[in-house]
């Protein structure tokens, strides 16, 4: 066996005993994750209504775009900065994270006023109690980070794991709470306990396993000065990417109301799957990339994303046989959602050319880094606000494919360009 990995490894140019290990943990937490989300689905779509997680969903897309004062791309800068041996930067980036994040909970709490004087009774409380947990919240989860860079992936997957384990198992618990004992509950209250469990456990959580990354592998005091100014000139170019990756369902909402936002969210959960396998594989990439010479990696990565394509491309296929039977035995209140969940099952092929992205922030190329998240959130934004208004629910899932076939093609056009 060793030898057959040996004649592929010189074939393909790929290190398979790095990917095999990597890859082994990484799968291992994909499957705890899927199954913790499979219940947690079955749980939203069985009991509670479409309005309240239509609602639900509005809710995470806003915490997703104001979070972007979090400098959310700072762990991406520690992760690189760690991959070298400068592990500094991983407790400094968590004292940057947690002291811009109070921008983030001011703006938690305007959100709040603005719904409360628009006599929203849904939305007010919930971006309270969110205000409260956002600057740890997300500058707790910077312990990834520091895990990744060092190549713990077996860490990584038991930290992450049971911290989704954990957290699905509240929420489940609160549904069934809700459905059994609580269903006059008016819907705001409702939101209030759904937001408060996500955030109060996710927060413990992360918090828990930052102290325990911190103490158990005693991280180096050596830093890298442009850390933090790397992270930041990431964040700033996000800020667009970001805001488009929430738009569709802010117009969703706007426009169709929370029941179809609702059906729109379980149209892409299942082939969402595959894109996080996605990211995996980008994971394991991006510490390589960083101890690589440029030359070295133009000369065989656009191989192995075509080789990665073909495979995403089967599972695709697969999964658009598949889709009906899962809907009618898993989603029967969702079964409007399968002609969508096909339709975006294929906007994943061309998501593999990202990962050219990953030599980007591996090598600090912030010229093509800015290109890329100034450039294609824009065309995903304006393909949302053209269909969206258009067509609905057809026009959003027609706005991700064209972005992102877009987006493939400036990536290839960047990459040749170095």
């Amino acid at each position: 066996m060793k030898n057959i990995i040996l004649f592929l490894q010189k074939y393909f140019k790929i290190d398979f005993f790095y990917l095999i290990k990597g890859e082994f943990w990484l799968m291992t937490g994909k499957i705890i994750s899927m199954i913790t989300s499979f219940f947690l689905s079955l749980a939203w779509a069985n009991w509670v209504s479409q309005n309240i997680y239509g609602n639900y969903q509005y809710i995470l897309s806003l915490v997703g775009i104001i979070s972007i004062f979090s400098l959310p791309e700072l762990s991406t800068a520690v992760t690189q900065a760690v991959a070298r041996g400068l592990e500094g930067s991983f407790i400094r980036g968590f004292k940057v994270k947690l002291k811009w994040g109070i921008l983030a909970s001011l703006s938690a709490l305007g959100v709040a006023g603005y719904y409360w004087l628009q006599d929203n009774e849904n939305l007010p409380l919930c971006f309270l109690i969110i205000a409260l947990f956002l600057p740890l919240f997300n500058a707790s989860l910077i312990y990834i980070s520091f895990l990744s860079g060092r190549k713990l992936f077996n860490v990584q997957v038991k930290y992450e794991s049971i911290t989704q384990v954990i957290a699905a198992a509240a929420m489940i618990f609160t549904l069934f709470c809700i459905n059994k004992f609580l269903l006059n509950l008016p819907d705001f209250l409702t939101l209030f306990l759904l937001i408060g469990v996500y955030f109060l456990f996710r927060t413990l959580l992360r918090f828990f396993f930052f102290i325990k990354t911190k103490t158990q592998f005693s991280p180096n005091k050596k830093e890298d000065p442009k850390t933090i100014s790397y992270g930041k000139h990431l964040t700033l170019a996000q800020v667009i990417d970001i805001f488009a990756n929430n738009l569709d369902k802010m117009l969703l909402f706007h426009y169709l109301g929370a029941a179809e936002l609702a059906v729109y969210s379980f149209a892409i959960l299942v082939p969402k799957q595959i894109n996080v396998f996605l990211k995996h594989i980008s994971a394991l990439a991006f510490p390589k990339f960083s101890v690589r010479e440029i030359e070295e990696i133009k000369k065989t990565l656009l191989k192995k994303i075509i080789y990665l394509t073909i495979l995403i491309s089967f599972l695709v296929g697969v999964y658009i046989v598949i889709s009906p039977v899962i809907y009618k035995i898993f989603f029967p209140k969702y079964l409007s959602s399968i002609s969508y969940s096909k339709l975006y099952a294929l906007s994943i092929i061309p998501v593999c050319f990202s990962f050219i992205g990953g030599v980007f922030r591996a090598k600090m190329m912030t010229k093509q880094i800015y290109q890329i998240k100034i450039i294609a959130p824009l065309v995903r934004a304006s393909l949302f606000l053209i269909l969206i208004p258009l067509f609905g629910l057809w026009g959003g899932i027609l706005a991700i494919l064209g972005a992102r076939i877009f987006n493939a093609l400036l990536f290839i056009y960047l990459f040749k360009k170095i």
